[in-house]
């Protein structure tokens, strides 16, 4: 039977960072960028790029061999599998799911892939809670991730000068049914199609297939059509966007902005990072900023949270509120209550 008031919390979670990276320096000698740019404007100043056997579920795979043995459940006990992963993989139109209940011998579970660029593990997050709620069968749903969207960077292309950060890594953590830390509170999320068609890889797809000729025109790689028509209207919607997810989900989750003690939070250029946390009345020590490790997409969420526990920013009954934003263009915004509820303290 379903049941609309379940809780369900983070278990274990866990990330992978390749040991290989591009610093500042390598990609200014790739591209009309200069270093100290891409260190001061920019806001990071290296990224991860994937090894040899870094591949992108292979990456997933490590991530979450190291988050089912951190819950200590066995194999048998995953009911479910969410791929919330990238869609540039090692293979074309392969289901990974199934591929990821084989190597980590789920023989119970049942397994989908799902996606939302770099909000995805975000939604699979809420996903997984609201599956729980309805679905009494379902205890503990694992979700893997794997990113290595560095391949599809040009750094010959200063069009994409604001991507150039897309790094590689794997994450993934294991939603419980009833745990009584770390519970996933609400979220907020939107998407608007009239970004549509400003970013993507014009050729090797149907309506563009892959020939000689367009590898030699570089079209395998990301493609900003209208940069300055694009920064001009995500700089009209953009803050006000995020910020509307991010006040909507802490209200239906009982809170406000005065509350918030960790900002989980996607890496995006240091001033608009700085500018989100003006907005939220939060410090630098509330957040993490990823400038060593690049964008990793849709894992940045857990590396982030895995990196404020080792770290000591996170403490038990602090509110998290993890956001995300993808091209697309969709904004994210979903809230954990850490550890356990103090006493006293509001929400749901």
């Amino acid at each position: 039977m379903a049941d609309p008031r379940a809780q369900a919390g983070i278990l274990s979670l866990a990330a992978y960072i390749p040991r290989t990276y591009h610093n500042a320096e390598y990609i200014a000698a790739h591209s009309d960028t200069p270093a100290e740019i891409i260190r001061t404007k920019l806001g990071w100043y290296q990224k991860t790029v994937p090894g040899p056997e870094d591949h992108t579920v292979a990456m997933g795979l490590k991530a979450a061999r190291k988050a089912l043995y951190y819950s200590g459940l066995k194999p048998s006990d995953i009911d479910l599998v969410i791929w919330s992963g990238e869609e540039v993989k090692e293979y074309r139109s392969w289901p990974v799911g199934p591929k990821i209940q084989k190597e980590l011998g789920l023989k119970k579970a049942w397994s989908f892939d799902m996606q939302q660029r770099c909000g995805t593990t975000l939604v699979a997050l809420k996903l997984a809670r609201d599956m729980i709620r309805g679905d009494d069968s379902i205890q503990n749903v694992l979700i893997a991730t794997g990113y290595r969207n560095s391949d599809l960077i040009d750094y010959e292309n200063p069009r994409l000068r604001w991507m150039y950060y897309l790094a590689a890594g794997g994450a993934a953590c294991i939603v419980q049914r009833d745990f009584p830390k770390n519970r996933i509170l609400e979220g907020h999320f939107m998407s608007d199609g009239t970004f549509a068609h400003d970013v993507y890889v014009p050729a090797g797809g149907a309506a563009q297939p892959m020939t000689a000729e367009l590898l030699e025109k570089r079209r395998q790689y990301l493609e900003v059509f209208d940069p300055e028509g694009m920064k001009d209207r995500l700089e009209k919607v953009s803050l006000s966007n995020w910020l509307f997810c991010i006040d909507k989900a802490l209200e239906k989750s009982g809170y406000s902005r005065k509350d918030v003690a960790y900002l989980d939070t996607l890496l995006i250029k240091r001033s608009a990072h700085d500018a989100l946390l003006r907005e939220l009345g939060l410090k630098a020590h509330q957040t993490r900023y990823l400038a060593e490790f690049g964008h990793h997409g849709q894992n940045d969420q857990i590396l982030s949270l895995e990196l404020a526990i080792e770290e000591g920013r996170i403490q038990d009954g602090d509110l998290i509120l993890m956001i995300s934003a993808g091209i697309g263009y969709a904004w994210d915004a979903l809230v954990v209550q850490w550890g356990e509820k103090r006493k006293g303290q509001g929400g749901g």
